[in-house]
């Protein structure tokens, strides 16, 4: 099983000169961790940041279980994020009404359908979780 907690987000957000960023921590059941910053450049939004950290740090997972010779379905993936918007359009089929979002959202969606199931009652082969603010802060620093 691998944990991943996750979060993007944009300075100056609403602006021209808006810049987004992202962090991920993976972490595996062996213990060990790693955490990577990510920069997405200007004129990112805040939900496109966070989705767009999502995605890399499945495509990351992935290459990196596959460089195994093994296949993601074979582990289990527990995401954390602070993102009731992720979770709802993610995990419970909520609409996705930003246009923006929309390649994203499907993107990490098919990614994530690539693991083994984490929880019986979960809808893809991860369990998305929304977690506190203050979690996401403590693990990522931001």
């Amino acid at each position: 099983m691998f944990l991943f907690s996750v979060d993007g987000g944009a300075l100056n957000q609403g602006s021209a000169d808006s810049a987004g960023y992202g962090s991920f921590r993976l972490e595996a059941r062996t213990g060990q961790k790693q955490t990577i910053r990510l920069d997405f450049g200007r004129g990112v939004t805040n939900d496109e940041a966070k989705y767009q950290t999502l995605v890399a740090a499945l495509k990351d997972l992935v290459g990196r279980i596959q460089r195994t010779g093994k296949s993601p379905s074979r582990y289990s993936l527990l995401v954390h994020t602070d993102s009731q918007l992720m979770v709802g359009q993610c995990a419970q089929g909520c609409q996705v009404m930003a246009v923006s979002l929309r390649p994203l959202v499907d993107e990490a969606k098919s990614l994530m359908g690539a693991f083994g199931r984490c929880d019986p009652s979960a809808m893809l082969g991860t369990s998305l979780d929304k977690v506190p603010r203050d979690e996401v802060v403590r693990v990522l620093g931001h």
